[in-house]
């Protein structure tokens, strides 16, 4: 497997594009079919109705975090955990990250994942961490903002792994975009937020005036058209990748800036 180096050695011989693709390819070296953990916790979500991300897109996020190889992980929205099995499995027979918060709202949720962390004998480095993303990623960026002039190595008491090298979001689809906004400011210079491309609106939903949508597709509209917004502005400032799977495609956005 190709690796990217996170901290820019050796990158400014390539253009963001090449680093982006190279980021988001999927692996010659790992198989698609869902280790067995991850496969169990994908039955229970089908059990529980919930609807697990389609695997090529579980298996290609393993792929991306695996090439990464960062230190530092935030993931937001982690559900009960059928996307994080994916990672703890990589690092049954590799090297851990320092830091890996796992995000969930949802105290039944959170309940669930700290299984996961003790099935994987994880408690010395992955952590849950249950509540609101929104006041979560506003405590950590006054956490920054107080930290910024003292140095890396003596910053204590941070609520959260940052700066990050890598912020996964894949939360409820009305907050999605917000949540990455609050993801990228929490990322170091180099670092990536991963998220799925939220969902693309292709009926007639009727007319409504801006802002004041009346029913669920229309709020789809708005949220879509909020991606783009935000996405001409980050492909002007940071160095934006796209990639389709199976299901969906997977969006990196690498901070320039």
């Amino acid at each position: 497997m190709v690796a990217v180096d996170m901290d820019g050695g050796g990158l400014p011989q390539f253009s963001q594009e090449d680093i982006m693709t190279a980021l988001l390819s999927g692996s010659q070296e790992r198989s698609q079919e869902e280790p067995e953990i991850a496969a169990n916790i994908t039955q229970q979500m089908l059990h529980m109705e919930l609807d697990p991300l389609p695997r090529s897109m579980r298996s290609r996020f393993r792929d991306i975090v695996e090439r990464l190889s960062p230190k530092k992980i935030i993931e937001v929205g982690a559900g009960i955990g059928h996307l994080s099995a994916w990672f703890h499995d990589i690092w049954v027979d590799s090297p851990h990250p320092e830091s890996y918060v796992m995000v969930e709202e949802g105290n039944r949720f959170g309940v669930i994942l700290q299984r996961i962390v003790e099935r994987f004998d994880a408690s010395s480095w992955c952590s849950v961490k249950v509540g609101s993303w929104d006041s979560m990623s506003s405590e950590a960026t006054a956490w920054l903002a107080a930290n910024a002039s003292t140095p890396e190595a003596a910053r204590t008491g941070a609520p959260l792994p940052v700066p990050a090298d890598l912020i996964i979001v894949h939360s409820d689809w009305k907050s999605q975009v917000q949540d990455v906004e609050k993801a990228l400011s929490l990322v170091r210079l180099g670092g990536v937020v991963l998220t799925p491309e939220p969902f693309v609106p292709t009926a007639d939903v009727g007319d409504y005036p801006t802002g004041k949508p009346t029913n669920e597709q229309q709020m789809r509209v708005e949220v879509f058209n909020e991606w783009i917004s935000c996405m001409k502005e980050w492909n002007e400032n940071q160095a934006v990748g796209f990639t389709d799977v199976g299901g969906g495609t997977i969006v990196a956005v690498r901070r320039l800036s």
